[in-house]
Parts: structure tokens; C-alpha cells; sequence
């Protein structure tokens, strides 16, 4: 996919004119000190997504214990050893700054497991099968995947997320990678404009989360 990685205006992307990045936003890796600011944000980005997704799928809010359940202490606890202690060279953090040195976005990166395989409604195994999959490559060892990818709510539309998905994607080229792969709860369609807008393209795979009364995540993938 020649286009990948190309600019978006989406509300994870690149912002408008009048919404110019400042010249201090930038990306980094992933420290044991940013793990506070790494749990705020992404627990109120996972929030979000999960809202959106509850509320297009069963036309109900997200129940208050979920939301409960996702409180940034225990998402910065469940951050901790990829950050502090990676189980390989090949799993990152990185964090994206705004101007006053405050961590604003994050993702992680790391290999994709073997076999990508996932169940659809009929109960039947699903491979990613889409052009921009290139055959689940990730299966042969070739892929990454976006463990994670969240920006705070109010410092979107600046940039931090494409900047945050362009450093991921040269990670992975670093590790010898052709595919991205990244899994996003269909109905958030703030983060499927961006992901398209970037380039990648929703696969056939997708998973179903026990999350309220369910949630659905697509496979998107892109060719590096």
C-alpha cells in the first residue's frame, strides 16, 4: 500500500491549518516515569472507543461498572512490564509529548502472534484475507501489531497520532516487518477515519470482547 502513512484530518491525525502542531510535540520511548500519564491517557481513550462502540452496537451506554473497571492506575499497572521490562528488543512504547513536556498519546508495538486467526459470528474461523494483509504475512513472522494506539481526548486533531503511528511503523520496518496490523472496536469511527486515512484497510478478521453486552474489534492491516 504505497499510500500508507499518508496524512488524515481525522480527530487522531493531522489537524487543520488552524490547528498547526507546535515545534515541541514529539515521540519518544516510553519511560517508568510516564507511566501515570500513560494510564490517564489511555484509559480515557479506551473509554471512548468502548462508548462509541457499546452505543452503535446495542444502542445503550457503556455500563458504569465497565467504565469503572477501566480507572488509569490499573491501566498504567498493566503497562508496566512492557515498559520497564519488554519481553523482546521488538517490544516498544513510545509516547507522543506535547509543547510543556506532558505525555499526550502512546502506542505499543510488538510481534504479531502466529496465525492471526479469529472467530466470526458463525462461529467459524476467519483468517485476514485482505489485499493489505498481503496474506496475513504476520503468520510468517513478518508482521507487527499496534498493541495499542490512544491520544487524549482533548489534545486531538494536533497531530500525536499520526506521529505516534509513523514511529510505529518504522519500528517494525527496524525488526523486518512488512505488515502492520492493529485491532479497533468497530463503531469508533473517529479511530476507523484515521486508520483509513492512513492508510490501512479493515481486513475480514474480527474478535468479539466481553465488554457490557459485547464489542466487536476489526483487524486492519497495511503493507509497510
Amino acid at each position: 500500500m504505497n499510500d500508507f502513512l499518508r496524512h488524515s484530518d481525522d480527530a487522531h491525525g493531522t489537524p487543520p491549518a488552524s490547528q498547526t502542531p507546535t515545534p515541541g510535540d514529539f515521540v519518544r520511548e516510553a519511560t517508568a516515569a510516564d507511566l501515570d500519564a500513560i494510564g490517564r491517557v489511555h484509559a480515557a481513550a479506551m473509554l471512548a472507543s468502548l462508548r462509541a462502540a457499546h452505543v452503535a452496537a446495542h444502542e445503550v451506554p457503556l455500563p458504569a461498572g465497565v467504565e469503572a473497571m477501566v480507572a488509569a492506575p490499573v491501566i498504567a499497572a498493566g503497562w508496566e512490564q512492557a515498559v520497564v521490562s519488554p519481553p523482546s528488543p521488538a517490544h516498544r512504547v513510545l509516547v507522543a509529548v506535547g509543547e510543556g513536556g506532558e505525555v499526550v498519546g502512546l502506542i505499543g508495538v510488538a510481534p504479531s502472534p502466529d496465525g492471526a486467526a479469529t472467530t466470526n459470528a458463525a462461529g467459524e474461523t476467519s483468517q485476514a484475507d485482505d489485499d493489505a494483509a498481503a496474506d496475513a504475512d504476520a503468520a510468517s513472522g513478518r508482521g507487527m501489531e499496534i498493541t495499542a494506539l490512544g491520544v487524549a481526548p482533548e489534545r486531538q486533531r494536533r497531530g500525536h497520532g499520526s506521529r505516534l503511528l509513523a514511529a510505529a511503523s518504522e519500528q517494525a520496518r527496524a525488526q523486518g516487518a512488512d505488515v502492520l496490523l492493529v485491532w479497533a472496536v468497530r463503531g469508533d469511527e473517529s479511530l476507523a477515519g484515521f486508520l483509513r486515512g492512513a492508510g490501512l484497510k479493515r481486513t475480514e478478521s474480527f474478535r468479539r470482547l466481553p465488554v457490557g453486552q459485547g464489542v466487536i474489534e476489526d483487524c486492519w492491516a497495511a503493507v509497510l
